[in-house]
């Protein structure tokens, strides 16, 4: 055994208490909020097509290289809301990393479109009576299991009594409300679901705060701005973690009062009237700003006072042309570049920007070559909307874990995407395209599926 003198321990106790000082360092670093959340890759085998809303709004997402197989590869963090489409059938689903990185769905639509995940009961959509019936007929562990529910507005008045019958198993769940006519009594709805996140197409059903408006618990929030008490709303929305808007338009002066939401951490604004972020009052918690098609937003200089930003968003905004830096360069880990953005204005983000491991450029035409990338020692994942002749230097980025190109490159040049993946063999190389149709895109998408489904049901 080896021994040491007491005087020696006496005086430089702190040689000794180093090593622990520096663990307990590290795990107070390593776990602060300021580095963000995890970004996992995520292999989705059972979709024709998956978007990250959180931070894409479908405007760019990921897509099968052969139809047959509905295999699709995504980036996402906890939290994230994700669409996933198989042909004509819509899913919603807030990632949770406790179901792992591979997600494997089935989607049954015998009495209700249901879908599983990994095996088990995740999502319903009540839509017609028989799918009424086949909630009610669900036995304990489905329910139990049973994480999200989409409900048709003209369905309303049937839902509620069938839903009261289960209701000790409702607590928490996803609600997500589209088409049809309004619910008679929606805080009732809510009430008796408590949601965990709600997703509202239809915002003009969205009740007064106050009252037995009852949005404790919910923790993200998809709304158009259609509601002249979106600010009071959102007030009323304490736990709130997440918040994603479309369509916002700020009549003069109006401010979005987020600063008192302490627990918000993802902002999404998509297709909305801003020409600066002076009209929100930020909360010093928010990590992620995503500004998607924002095409009246000229600059965004508020973020120097975001602090704890590491993923920020500017995909479609065409007016932005110079990106502003945070505060702390290196807590930014995720970025989507501006449509606008010019080969110089790149070139000085690679430098400015060390820690970045996803980074986004979509429809930026301006971009020359990919040499830049170079300086990005830590990018793990790349997703590219480009033409052929911008991608030089791509085949250089061996450390990529994670490369999404347009499918239309994989349809026209299958024999440079086959050199392309020789070059980088620790690399996943797959296919991703956009579902956007223009301004409102998921709002008028969503409807047509409906109906389109419902009239090929009927002819079943």
């Amino acid at each position: 055994m080896i021994s040491f003198p007491n005087q020696l321990i006496m005086k430089k106790p702190a040689c000794f208490l180093l090593p622990f000082y520096m663990i307990l360092l590290g795990i107070f670093t390593g776990c602060s909020p300021a580095d963000g959340p995890r970004i996992d890759i995520l292999h989705i085998d059972g979709a024709s097509w998956a978007s990250n809303v959180s931070t894409s709004y479908g405007w760019f997402g990921s897509s099968p290289e052969f139809e047959e197989e509905k295999k699709l590869t995504l980036a996402a963090s906890d939290g994230d809301l994700l669409y996933m489409m198989l042909d004509d059938l819509d899913f919603y689903y807030r990632y949770n990393s406790k179901d792992g990185t591979n997600l494997e769905l089935t989607f049954d639509t015998l009495g209700a479109l249901s879908v599983y995940l990994n095996g088990e009961l995740n999502y319903m959509e009540l839509s017609e009576p028989s799918s009424l019936e086949a909630f009610s007929l669900l036995t304990e562990p489905e329910m139990a299991r049973l994480s999200t529910l989409n409900v048709n507005g003209s369905l309303a008045e049937e839902v509620l009594p069938i839903l009261q019958e289960h209701e000790s198993h409702l607590q928490g769940l996803g609600l997500v409300l589209e088409n049809g006519s309004p619910f008679p009594d929606l805080n009732e709805l809510l009430v008796l679901c408590r949601p965990e996140f709600l997703v509202l197409h239809n915002s003009s059903l969205f009740p007064e705060p106050g009252g037995e408006t009852n949005l404790e618990g919910l923790e993200l929030l998809w709304i158009e701005d259609r509601i002249p008490s979106l600010s009071k709303t959102v007030a009323c929305c304490g736990d709130l973690e997440s918040l994603i808007i479309s369509g916002w338009e700020p009549l003069p002066g109006e401010i979005l009062p987020l600063s008192t939401l302490r627990m918000l951490r993802n902002l999404t604004l998509a297709e909305s009237e801003l020409s600066s972020l002076e009209n929100i009052e930020f909360p010093e918690t928010l990590q992620s700003l995503n500004l998607i098609s924002c095409d009246t937003l000229y600059h965004i200089d508020q973020i120097k006072d975001l602090p704890k930003l590491c993923r920020l968003g500017l995909t479609a905004c065409d007016k932005i042309t110079r990106v502003t830096l945070p505060e702390n360069p290196e807590s930014l880990r995720w970025i989507s570049l501006p449509e606008s953005i010019t080969h110089q204005e790149f070139e000085r983000l690679c430098l400015g920007l060390p820690s970045v491991e996803v980074l986004e450029a979509i429809d930026c035409s301006g971009i020359e070559d990919l040499l830049p990338l170079q300086e990005l020692e830590d990018l793990r994942i790349l997703a590219l909307q480009l033409d052929q002749e911008q991608l030089t230097g791509l085949d250089s980025l061996t450390q990529l874990e994670l490369l999404i190109l347009t499918d239309e490159l994989f349809m026209d040049n299958s024999i440079w995407i086959n050199e392309l993946r020789a070059s980088l063999p620790s690399t996943q190389v797959v296919p991703g395209s956009g579902l956007c149709l223009g301004s409102g895109w998921l709002l008028l998408l969503l409807p047509l599926i409906f109906l389109f489904r419902m009239a090929t049901r009927r002819k079943a």
